[in-house]
């Protein structure tokens, strides 16, 4: 798919990413397409620098040494660093999307105790300020760097310019899995016309309300993490968010197996637990004959999130979460359990009383519970027996229990 740098770089985007970089690196930064021309204003320009991009003929000049420093990175492969035609190191980081390169990630406006070790521009023509007093005073201030720093530095924006553009793709990934849960809900309604009209409907209905709607979250999580350079939780996140996608992708089913929910889960739980700093913990349990029988898909997450969401989170210090998947004699167990705030036995009598009533409206707190429930209910009916247990500072437990005849 088409990509366009200027289309990436909003406000957001650029409080997130360019300013924070500049400020925490002490370099001038800015992104640039192919030609070397300025997207938007840069962070933390020198007011030399400044100075030489109001001109129109300093512009063009600045943009000829981005363009020249962007073809050596590319043909090496690696971040360029280059001395422009004013004197100074420029950082030039190719910004390759899709197997094309979009622009570059620049970073300068120092000086090297070194200035040799690097490749140099001619002098491409004068420029009258340059030869002013206030040129002068202003190139005296500019800041001088070793070698070793620029070098660390060049690392450091070729790392956080590659978790960009994930930040990115998971974003194009978001808007195909809005796609492909489109084509979902149409394959399932094909289904309903041959098929189990009412149940599968009802089924396709309650599944449309338990997507995960923390993709956002997950992706300004990201992002904070690159900021504070923490880039091993980073990626951490981001593999068990991909094999999340490709769950919600790859599964068009109203029905999957328990091993596939609990693949999901786990990801989700992994995620869950760098978030907030570990104050999550988590064991999943489960008998290996358990892991074929056929659940809702998506039936499972719900119970996890409100658990961690409304059971967990309010305390201080976090809890555990326990979900056990059992194989007995004449049915299956699947237990969700933790040591939260729990509720009180007014709260859990309402929402028992609720559960099986069409006009009810849940709370935010009940949705995910309640659709669990129903879906369970509509796949297996009489031999469903769903029990919710739960004690104020106790936390709660609910064990579904399918009878195997």
């Amino acid at each position: 798919m088409d990509m366009d740098l200027r289309d990436i770089i909003t406000e957001e985007f650029k409080e997130q990413f360019q300013d924070s970089f500049a400020h925490a690196t002490g370099f001038g930064v800015v992104f640039v397409d192919l030609d070397g021309n300025h997207i938007g204003e840069g962070s933390n320009f020198t007011p030399y620098c400044a100075a030489i991009n109001k001109t129109q003929e300093g512009a063009a000049y600045c943009a000829k040494t981005n363009r020249k420093a962007i073809e050596i990175a590319i043909e090496t492969k690696k971040p360029s660093i280059y001395v422009c035609h004013a004197g100074l190191i420029n950082i030039e980081v190719p910004i390759k999307y899709n197997g094309e390169y979009i622009g570059a990630f620049t970073a300068g406006q120092v000086l090297c105790s070194d200035m040799g070790s690097y490749p140099k521009e001619r002098k491409l023509g004068a420029i009258p300020w340059l030869e002013t007093e206030e040129a002068t005073e202003y190139f005296s201030k500019i800041k001088i760097l070793t070698k070793q720093q620029i070098e660390s530095t060049a690392v450091a924006l070729e790392n956080i310019t590659n978790y960009i553009i994930q930040s990115i793709m998971y974003s194009k990934l978001q808007e195909s899995l809005i796609e492909e849960q489109n084509k979902r809900i149409e394959y399932e309604k094909n289904r309903i016309e041959i098929e189990h009209r009412l149940k599968l409907a009802e089924l396709d209905a309650l599944h449309k309300q338990v997507t995960p709607h923390f993709i956002f979250n997950v992706i300004g999580s990201i992002s904070r993490l690159i900021t504070l350079k923490e880039y091993d939780l980073a990626k951490e996140i981001l593999d068990s968010f991909s094999k999340m996608l490709r769950y919600s992708l790859s599964n068009p089913c109203v029905k999957i197996t328990l091993r596939q929910e609990l693949d999901y889960i786990e990801s989700y739980l992994n995620i869950q637990k760098i978030r907030f700093l570990g104050r999550i913990i988590y064991n999943i349990n489960f008998d290996e004959d358990i892991l074929n029988l056929e659940i809702p898909f998506f039936s499972l997450q719900p119970l996890i999130e409100n658990a961690i969401e409304h059971g967990l989170l309010p305390l201080e210090g976090g809890g555990k979460l326990e979900l056990n998947c059992l194989s007995k004699d004449d049915s299956y167990i699947i237990e969700v359990k933790d040591n939260g705030v729990g509720m009180t036995k007014e709260q859990l009598s309402y929402i028992y009383d609720n559960l099986n009533e069409p006009k009810f409206i849940p709370t935010n707190n009940q949705i995910g519970l309640r659709n669990s429930y129903r879906r369970f209910n509509l796949l297996y009916e009489n031999r469903l027996s769903y029990i919710i247990k739960s004690n104020i500072g106790f936390g709660t437990s609910i064990s579904i229990k399918i009878s195997k005849k």
